[in-house]
């Protein structure tokens, strides 16, 4: 019912939003906004072979001239403050579900991690048309406090007008704040769980690879299909914590619905 309550409250909103931006000075008109939301099945913590669902907002815009681009389900918040066509740049953040025993019975014993927005800082470039290349670095408030980056490619295929078909590369990494924060084991926490006391480092958490299939409809609307594969690495793949109550094979899959329109128009 959550889940409905809040695609019914995101609908609504996007449909007024058109009308709200005849009022906007001449200064912030003909750029294009996208918003919407995404809907997906996630590891119910990082290591976790088990999913659960999230929901995730879509934010991004596009400068007045500049051509239509690509963009894909786990961008995040993403409006780009400059936009050149083929250079992109602007704000990143995305969303972290907590970790709670009360969710999942196999973290008794270990420390929770509260909700966390992760804030940044995004680059992209399309060095070609069918090419897409992105980075991201954030800092986590909340739940984690540690610094966080991500970097990946897309290929990008339109077999026809409204069909776009993308895949590619994605890679996570961790400072040693946030590797000790999901992975770590402190004496005390051995006790409680059970598991081997350890000390994870930071660096490459995990990599893999993404597949998405849109479909745009005539009024703005674009629904979008999608799913990941993500291996662990380094430190969080040795974790005690998955490899005797996860594992390293990360699966997400999902939908998300977005509305697009121009400001004064």
């Amino acid at each position: 019912m959550l889940s409905r309550s809040l695609i019914a409250s995101l609908a609504l909103g996007l449909a007024t939003l058109p009308a709200a931006a005849q009022s906007l000075p001449e200064a912030a008109r003909g750029w294009t906004v996208t918003l919407g939301g995404t809907i997906t099945a996630v590891p119910l913590w990082m290591g976790s072979s088990r999913l659960g669902p999230m929901i995730m907002p879509r934010l991004s815009l596009r400068a007045p001239g500049s051509p239509e681009r690509f963009s894909s389900f786990d961008d995040g918040i993403a409006p780009a403050i400059v936009d050149l066509g083929w250079l992109r740049l602007g704000p990143n953040a995305s969303l972290v579900r907590a970790r709670r025993a009360s969710d999942d019975v196999r973290l008794a014993g270990l420390a929770e991690v509260g909700f966390t927005v992760e804030a940044g800082v995004f680059a992209e470039l399309f060095p070609v048309e069918w090419l897409r290349l992105r980075a991201a670095v954030r800092h986590g408030i909340g739940g984690h406090a540690a610094l966080v980056g991500n970097a990946g490619a897309d290929v990008i295929w339109r077999p026809a007008p409204r069909w776009t078909v993308s895949a590619g590369p994605r890679t996570f990494f961790g400072s040693d704040g946030y590797a000790s924060r999901y992975f770590s084991v402190s004496a005390a926490e051995s006790l409680a769980s059970g598991l081997a006391p350890y000390q994870a480092r930071g660096g490459l958490m995990k990599y893999g690879a993404v597949a998405q299939v849109s479909y745009r409809f005539d009024a703005g609307w674009t629904v979008t299909g999608f799913a990941a594969y993500d291996r662990l690495a380094g430190s969080a793949a040795a974790a005690p914590l998955v490899t005797q109550r996860g594992s390293a094979n990360q699966l997400t899959v999902g939908s998300s619905l977005t509305y697009s329109f121009t400001l004064g128009q």
